[in-house]
């Protein structure tokens, strides 16, 4: 089962209750914050509150954007998203040359990684048929390129030739028009990923997005992404 901790500033009682977060059940449980409380009162009840999450059978936890407290949680684990937003590579790749308004017949993707990795290589082999061409910033990953060239018959450029988006497996390497950053802190440069026909609440989606995708509850065929916001000027 899984958690949800919210943070209320009022008074209030502490009580564990199932909701829904869009189609996904959760333990949801608040802690109150009332202005003036007392440091070490909020600590105790952000402990009291997982403890009850715990009894009651969650493991991880959703947490929302008003909950700053996740680095204090002891006992309940955080959904990590990179795993979704590697399967959803390309899907990215892709919405981020749209943001720029270049199609993918127009456009040539950067795939910038510390080593050449499965997820970027299946990566790759989703976009050759759809993209003008291919930049593997990769260290050793010229016999790669090589391969995707024989196969697909695509133009996999060096990477002095640079890309109109960047998809990015680690920190390091290039970075080319747009980036996305499938890493754990990393960004999605202003694209949010969701899915087709599946309502996701707006302060937690990517978490509940992950959590469905590990679930098998969510095809990769379903996968989409947007733009949410524009995050400046991008060289």
């Amino acid at each position: 089962m899984v958690g949800q901790l919210v943070l209320v500033r009022e008074k209030g009682r502490l009580r564990v209750e199932r909701s829904l977060l869009g189609p996904l059940p959760v333990l949801r449980a608040a802690v109150h914050e009332p202005q003036g409380l007392a440091p070490w009162r909020l600590a105790r009840r952000i402990r009291r509150a997982e403890r009850a999450l715990v009894r009651a059978g969650a493991g991880r936890v959703v947490l929302g954007a008003d909950f700053p407290y996740g680095d204090r949680l002891a006992l309940l684990r955080t959904i990590d998203p990179v795993p979704v937003w590697r399967a959803a590579a390309d899907v990215l790749a892709l919405g981020a040359l749209a943001a720029q308004g270049v199609t993918p017949a127009q456009g040539r993707v950067a795939l910038s990684a510390p080593r050449l990795c499965p997820e970027l290589e299946r990566t790759a082999e989703r976009l050759c048929p759809k993209v003008r061409g291919l930049v593997i910033d990769v260290p050793g990953g010229t016999d790669y390129a090589r391969y995707l060239q024989a196969r697909f018959g695509l133009p996999v450029s060096p990477v002095a030739a640079g890309a109109d988006a960047t998809a990015a497996f680690g920190p390091g390497g290039g970075r080319w028009g747009r980036s996305v950053e499938l890493y754990a802190g990393g960004s999605l440069g202003g694209l949010s990923l969701g899915a087709e026909g599946v309502e996701l609440p707006p302060d937690c989606a990517i978490q509940v997005l992950a959590l469905l995708w590990e679930q098998g509850e969510i095809k990769r065929e379903k996968l989409c992404s947007r733009l949410i916001d524009d995050p400046g000027e991008v060289e």
